[in-house]
């Protein structure tokens, strides 16, 4: 049978080494708690363990707020901290570890966010103001060129008549570098300036759906890149989103629109 005495020391055991405290530090923690106070000369008598040893383990316990050090004696003396100073370290270790936890959560961030750009691509998204849009598009229209013949070669999308009204020279210029390489498929709106343009290059095909009359702003899908242009009214603007999956989602829509429109 078990007497009061083995379990306390038991207890006290199972509490010092849920706090990490064991071996030498468990050792002087004991020899102390019986001493109330003591000395690295007579901590290490009662456990057997070399007085360097005892003064440095017994700093240790200092540290973590277990023991308090008694430095206007010779020789120098510990205590067993007040439950005041313990609930002093509770505060400490609990704004640590806050602020270790908040560290974590933004290190746990920072880590999703790289993991998921491995295989999620965040979309690259440029706009251009209405002075820069023609010199973007002599400039950008091959490399959206390349892009679309990695896919199917065609240009998807809604052109407002009012693109080829101001940057017509832009269509020129691109159907003399790409010949007949490429199809070009978009719905418009009905106007003079598409009838002008019927039959202008073979490949570029025009449907007119009921529908478009709310469209106030041409969209492109070209390979993986989505351009949006707005020369409806002034100030124009360009919008070019670089994002693999939009562009086939988007184009996916367009491709259907044109399959249901005789």
């Amino acid at each position: 049978m078990f007497r009061q005495q083995d379990i306390m020391l038991y207890m006290e055991k199972k509490l010092l080494s849920s706090l990490g405290i064991e071996g030498n530090e468990a050792k002087i923690y004991n020899a102390l708690l019986k001493l109330q106070k003591g000395t690295p000369a007579v901590l290490a008598k009662m456990t057997g363990i070399k007085r360097t040893t005892a003064y440095h383990t017994a700093r240790i316990l200092v540290e973590k707020g277990l023991f308090v050090e008694d430095l206007t004696k010779r020789p120098i003396t510990f205590s067993l901290a007040s439950p005041e100073i313990i609930q002093e370290v509770i505060k400490r270790e609990k704004e640590a570890f806050l602020k270790k936890e908040k560290s974590l959560s933004k290190l746990a961030g920072e880590l999703s966010r790289i993991t998921a750009s491995e295989n999620y691509t965040v979309p690259e998204i440029r706009f251009v103001e209405e002075e820069k849009i023609e010199a973007f598009l002599f400039r950008e229209k091959m490399k959206w060129h390349h892009s679309l013949m990695k896919i199917d070669a065609t240009w998807w999308g809604f052109q407002d008549h009012t693109f080829i009204d101001n940057y017509g020279n832009t269509t020129a210029w691109y159907w003399k570098k790409v010949k007949d390489s490429v199809w070009v498929k978009l719905l418009s709106n009905k106007s003079e300036t598409e009838r002008r343009m019927e039959g202008k290059y073979t490949q570029r095909q025009i449907k007119f759906w009921n529908k478009t009359k709310g469209f106030l702003s041409t969209t492109w899908i070209i390979g993986d890149y989505m351009i949006i242009i707005n020369t409806c009214k002034h100030p124009f603007y360009l919008v070019e989103i670089h994002d693999k999956t939009l562009a086939n989602d988007q184009r996916e829509i367009f491709k259907n629109l044109w399959d249901s429109i005789g």
